[in-house]
């Protein structure tokens, strides 16, 4: 009974910043309260509105604190959010397991629930409209998010869909064109309706159908078909 009590008085384990954010009453690392402070922060005032005070007012932290681990300021923050946001996306761990690599039907699906898994926090779709809106005005804004989560997370999904092609199971001529293809198929039923507004909830039944219409859609295309026997 005392080992169950003691289980059951640990706190979970934070994975994603959004996580962090919604509950601040988690044990945290002194970086990830700072991250999430951040992050709360960017999210309701916008990049422009946020200085390195009010970061560490809402973190409880002391401001040398928060310039010792980020001495540039608020745009190495802002990248440090930024990874942190991506640290929850597991596709350079999945490409790389051996079920995965022997099985593109395992893998794409894998990828893909990693996907709509990721983006399904409201404050995920928060994130990403912020990034959006305040891009124009800092183009430094856009080129983190791509520079230090996005490009290297499609990177990761091109390399694994032309590997599948170097080995002969699916057909690829273009492997950047052949990802951007595999993951539209999920980020326009599920992502892009919801940051331009529509606040759509999808059943967790729903969010399955598109993961699995979404592989057996690019299977469909690039699997190399089997040559027929000769009578």
């Amino acid at each position: 009974m005392a080992s169950r009590k003691k289980s059951a008085d640990q706190p979970a384990k934070i994975v994603s910043i959004f996580e962090a954010v919604e509950s601040p009453g988690a044990a945290l690392s002194k970086r990830d309260e700072i991250l999430a402070a951040a992050t709360r922060l960017f999210l309701s005032q916008g990049y422009e509105s946020v200085s390195m005070d009010l970061v560490a007012q809402e973190a409880g932290a002391a401001r040398r604190t928060l310039y010792n681990q980020f001495p540039a300021g608020k745009e190495e923050l802002f990248r440090a959010v930024v990874e942190r946001v991506w640290s929850a996306f597991p596709v350079l761990d999945i490409v790389a397991e051996a079920e995965t690599q022997s099985d593109p039907d395992i893998g794409l699906r894998r990828i893909a629930t990693a996907v709509a898994s990721f983006w399904e926090p409201p404050l995920a779709i928060a994130f990403l409209r912020m990034v959006i809106a305040e891009g124009p005005r800092f183009p430094d804004l856009t080129e983190s998010f791509f520079t230090h989560g996005k490009t290297p997370a499609m990177s990761a999904v091109r390399a694994y869909i032309e590997k599948q092609g170097e080995l002969g199971v699916l057909s690829i001529r273009d492997g950047e064109r052949a990802a951007r293809q595999f993951l539209g198929l999920i980020d326009e039923p599920l992502l892009w309706i919801r940051v331009l507004g529509r606040e759509e909830k999808f059943t967790r039944a729903e969010r399955q159908d598109v993961i699995d219409e979404a592989v057996d859609i690019f299977l469909g295309h690039y699997r190399v078909k089997p040559k027929a026997r000769k009578a």
